[in-house]
């Protein structure tokens, strides 16, 4: 991992977010840009000055503003050379992302989530609902009052795609530096045969695709995905929730609406990574295993 992009307010509500930003770029060694969206429109501008002119004293005012929230924020812990500070005038924030994005090469996107303080909250304009949808690096997802201290567990939601194996592969890259353990669960659906033969069979085919130690495979039977999902939580206790964004039907979706997320609020307060199925290095023939 070279490259994360950061997007943020500048509210005092987001700075834990920058500050997991930050710190978890310094343990990858990878190149944080920090962006900052704003609109031209939304503020009250003198008429006497060349429309050219007013946008470029605004944009230079806005660098400044987020050059000194970042300094703030992260007090002594960086200087300028290690953080790339990017400001774009849009009414898109999804869209602004999306570009950055693309034009820096990002490997991962951190965005934070219930901002209700924002003027421009994230939740609220459904920008994470947004990019689930159209990103194809990884997301991260940081909640409010979020705090970085290393990363010993991790727990994946399967439901034993072949895009899952690359997945996992990847989130080696965030384990590895910590030895972290991933903990690959499958919650049964109702009425799901031959779990056990399916976990043993996508186990083995993880394990044959590429070595990591700090693997562990099971099965968390309860009465739906969503509560099994949120008792491993409880559980395990890891510091980040991964999964794959799989289209319509998965209950990630179902995540960001808005009774999903009163429910989820007050007992998932973790960070969550999600890769999605558009990307490059996922692109592959979906493919569910069977009971043979």
């Amino acid at each position: 991992m070279k490259t994360i992009l950061y997007a943020t307010d500048c509210s005092p509500n987001s700075g834990l977010a920058l500050k997991y930003a930050y710190r978890l770029s310094s343990n990858m060694k990878a190149k944080l840009h920090v962006l900052h969206v704003y609109e031209l429109e939304a503020f009250v501008t003198a008429t006497v000055r060349r429309h050219s002119q007013l946008e470029l004293n605004f944009a230079e005012e806005q660098r400044l503003l987020l050059e000194e929230y970042c300094e703030k924020q992260l007090e002594h812990e960086h200087t300028k050379s290690d953080v790339e500070l990017i400001v774009d005038e849009s009414s898109s924030i999804t869209k602004s992302i999306l570009n950055a994005s693309n034009r820096i090469d990002a490997d991962l996107v951190v965005v934070g989530i219930k901002n209700y303080q924002s003027l421009r909250s994230y939740f609220s304009e459904n920008i994470a609902n947004k990019l689930l949808y159209m990103i194809e690096v990884p997301l991260l997802l940081l909640p409010p009052e979020v705090y970085f201290h290393g990363l010993s567990t991790l727990v994946y939601a399967t439901d034993f795609e072949k895009a899952d194996i690359l997945a996992i592969k990847e989130l080696v890259a965030f384990a590895k530096p910590y030895g972290a353990l991933i903990k690959v669960v499958h919650v049964p659906r109702k009425k799901e045969t031959h779990v056990e033969r399916k976990m043993n069979t996508f186990e083995r085919e993880v394990r044959e695709s590429f070595f990591y130690p700090e693997l562990v495979f099971c099965n968390k039977v309860s009465e739906d995905v969503e509560t099994g999902i949120k008792q491993c939580i409880k559980e395990e206790l890891p510091e980040m929730l991964v999964m794959l964004e799989r289209g319509h039907g998965f209950w990630l979706d179902r995540l960001f609406q808005k009774d999903m997320v009163e429910v989820m609020e007050g007992e998932v307060s973790i960070p969550l990574l999600v890769y999605n199925k558009k990307n490059k290095h996922l692109s592959i023939t979906e493919e569910v295993y069977s009971a043979s």
